[in-house]
């Protein structure tokens, strides 16, 4: 089990303003800072599933089964929690039903990998422990009500306005797309 830190606001948005959207955890833009003052060993190989893909010498990144394995972000399940609580129901609903519509909407979406199907040490995948942390996250921003009733999570007015902005992406094939930019049609 991974240690919970708690930062200040004013460090998460340095964090964030540091972060590559879509690729980065609080936990990768950390490493890489720590890589680069020298307080931590840069990895001869890149072995952890949530590393982001290396460049060689030339500029080509390196296309692996890490990339394809990488955990997904948890802004992105917090941005599908949004608008399939408001989208699918009405901005309330049980956590169990909602956690299964994230599920199914990231995954007709492609972002779902087999490591965010993995299971964590409490015996839920770490899709469902994602989405509950995200939950937390979006109660902080006061985006989710937390007065509802237990095991209820429920948009507030702000969660339903910042829901209504939100366009989730077309489905792609991302092996297609990444062959396509690598000149490899």
């Amino acid at each position: 089990m991974m240690p919970t830190i708690r930062i200040d606001d004013d460090v998460l948005d340095g964090l964030k303003s540091m972060a590559e959207p879509f690729s980065d955890t609080p936990n990768s833009v950390i490493r890489r800072l720590l890589e680069e003052h020298g307080n931590l060993a840069k990895p001869t190989s890149r072995s952890r599933k949530d590393k982001v893909v290396k460049d060689d010498a030339i500029g080509n990144s390196e296309i692996s089964n890490q990339r394809k394995q990488a955990l997904t972000a948890q802004p992105i399940y917090e941005t599908f929690l949004l608008y399939v609580l408001w989208k699918l129901f009405d901005g309330k609903a049980p956590k169990n039903e909602v956690t299964a519509a994230v599920i199914t909407s990231m995954k007709s979406k492609g972002f779902i990998s087999d490591a965010d199907l993995e299971t964590v040490s409490t015996g839920e995948t770490k899709a469902k422990n994602t989405i509950a942390w995200g939950r937390n996250a979006l109660k902080d921003m006061g985006l989710i009500s937390s007065h509802s009733a237990k095991g209820v999570w429920e948009l507030t007015s702000e969660g339903v306005e910042k829901a209504k902005q939100i366009v989730l992406p077309i489905p792609i094939d991302s092996d297609a797309l990444l062959d396509e930019l690598m000149g490899k049609k």
